[in-house]
């Protein structure tokens, strides 16, 4: 159907913007999770295989924070442009809705004879 290439579309954009939001936060508490351990390591006192329980747990959020950071500029440019495109995405929206309607109307469509034909049952 035509319909599906106008909606993939429209959903790669919706899923890409959901992507960045959730790194934005997957970022957020990977920063705030350092800072705990940090703070941990900074004003407490641990024994030597707290100090590496530790230290194994930062190089893992860390590692989270950096995906994280590789998810946000990768969908940046596509953010970009999805907010100075508003207006465009609207118009593909309703065209969608347009082609969806042309399409069920061709789906249900039966024919009628208008004239009956001689020997015709």
């Amino acid at each position: 159907m035509v319909s599906e290439g106008i909606d993939t579309f429209l959903a790669f954009l919706r899923g890409t913007e959901q992507q960045y939001h959730i790194a934005e936060a997957s970022e957020q508490e990977a920063n705030d999770m350092t800072q705990d351990i940090l703070h941990s390591l900074e004003l407490q006192e641990h024994n030597y295989h707290e100090y590496a329980k530790l230290s194994k747990e930062l190089k893992k959020v860390r590692q989270q924070r950096r995906a994280a950071k590789d998810t946000l500029s990768e969908t940046l440019p596509i953010l970009t442009w999805i907010e100075s495109n508003r207006a465009v995405i609207r118009g593909l929206e309703k065209l969608l809705g347009e082609v969806r309607k042309a399409e069920k109307r061709t789906d249900n469509r039966i024919y009628t004879p208008r004239a009956q034909q001689k020997g015709a049952v």
